[in-house]
């Protein structure tokens, strides 16, 4: 089933919710994000892979609002999306942000 014309992708709204040039959180996206997130089907899959990746970025407020993002995911969405996050896969992307030795062998 597509999507309405009207209605904005994951990658929209996280691409919203952690813009670079954002000054501030911008709650709206932020809790679209969310919200949209629960009512795909493969929202919460998509979700993880998306905030991975923002999480990796080098541009530090990118980053740290996407983590902001994944609190509020947290903290507002369902066992679906809690399941993926406890997932191997988007936990070692994770490590690989504070990890020295596996941001080495990147480089």
């Amino acid at each position: 089933m597509a999507a309405p014309p009207d209605a904005e992708s994951l990658e929209s709204r996280i691409n919203r919710a952690t813009n670079p040039l954002n000054r501030d959180a911008d709650w709206s996206s932020i809790h679209a994000f969310c919200e949209q997130l629960n009512k795909d089907l493969e929202g919460p899959q998509l979700a993880t892979r998306l905030l991975a990746h923002k999480i990796q970025s080098p541009q530090e407020w990118e980053a740290m609002q996407a983590l902001l993002v994944l609190e509020t995911c947290m903290k507002n969405c369902g066992k679906r999306f809690h399941s993926e996050v406890g997932k191997f896969r988007f936990l070692n992307e994770l490590i690989k942000v504070v990890s020295p030795k596996v941001r080495t062998l990147q480089d």
